[in-house]
């Protein structure tokens, strides 16, 4: 069945080790898009963390955010679907691993939110700068976290955490943090693959917002493609009727893809695209 829609993550797939979108994946895409595919980045990120090179390529109307717990219509700047964290476990969570010295943030709506010193240890993680820079300017900064959460009264789509590392190399409280999270039946954790992890419902995730997607514009899950490198990917990989994963990808994502393709730094995911929505050989 001719592929309809392509759901693309970004850090580690569209974009390369730099975080960069190359003039070729972007040219790829657009032609993608001219004939009549649906181009869809999924991300961890909010929809403030889309790259203003992807927001230029016509056609690009929708993106799944959030790890899957919201989709966007990028004209409007409304969600089409969400699907929140539970307030109460959300807030424990928050309280429960701020006393640790790790990075967090909160998703509501559009933008993160952290704390001022959360904030300052970004340029201590083991992160590109590129990826820093982003960290820092999606996210608003709030005196308390959890108390901000609660008194917003608002359902995060998403909470995420960050570890430094210490002297070996090793993700410092992550151990900890996972053990605080498994308390909790309505969320579910994934890595993003850059030394996270990212704490959604129960449920959620990349693959069924790209379906919920699908359904409201009258497309199957046989036609729709998934591009991804990390776990946080496998959602969408599995659900989709073609999973593509990335030469890059960690190795959870070999195990359940249906084809692979280049990596980032070789404009791996326009391949996919060229390839099996554009039945071009590439």
């Amino acid at each position: 069945m001719a592929i309809r829609m392509v759901g693309l993550d970004l850090d580690g797939t569209l974009l390369n080790s730099q975080k960069q979108l190359t003039a070729h994946t972007c040219s790829v895409l657009a032609r993608a898009a001219r004939q009549g595919i649906v181009v869809v980045p999924a991300t961890g990120r909010p929809r403030v963390g889309l790259p203003e090179a992807l927001l230029t390529i016509p056609g690009i109307r929708y993106a799944v955010v959030t790890n899957g717990a919201a989709v966007c219509d990028l004209r409007s700047g409304k969600r089409l679907y969400t699907n929140c964290m539970p307030l109460e476990d959300a807030v424990e969570i928050l309280r429960r691993t701020r006393t640790m010295e790790v990075v967090q943030g909160a998703f509501i709506g559009d933008w993160g939110y952290m704390e001022s010193v959360d904030r300052a240890r970004i340029r201590e993680l083991d992160l590109v700068r590129a990826m820093q820079d982003y960290l820092i300017a999606s996210r608003k900064v709030v005196e308390d976290l959890p108390a901000y959460v609660e008194a917003r009264g608002e359902a995060p789509e998403k909470i995420v955490i960050n570890f430094l590392k210490d002297a070996e190399g090793n993700a410092r409280f992550r151990q900890e943090t996972l053990e605080i999270v498994r308390h909790y039946s309505g969320v579910s954790f994934v890595s993003g693959g850059i030394g996270n992890i990212e704490i959604i419902r129960k449920g959620a995730g990349k693959g069924s917002a790209l379906l919920k997607l699908g359904e409201l514009l009258g497309i199957e899950a046989s036609e729709i493609m998934a591009v991804g490198d990390s776990e946080n990917d496998l959602d969408m990989l599995r659900k989709a009727g073609l999973g593509v994963a990335m030469a890059n990808s960690e190795e959870i994502l070999f195990r359940c893809a249906d084809a692979r393709t280049g990596s980032n730094d070789e404009d791996g995911a326009a391949a996919a695209v060229e390839r099996y929505a554009l039945g071009e050989m590439v």
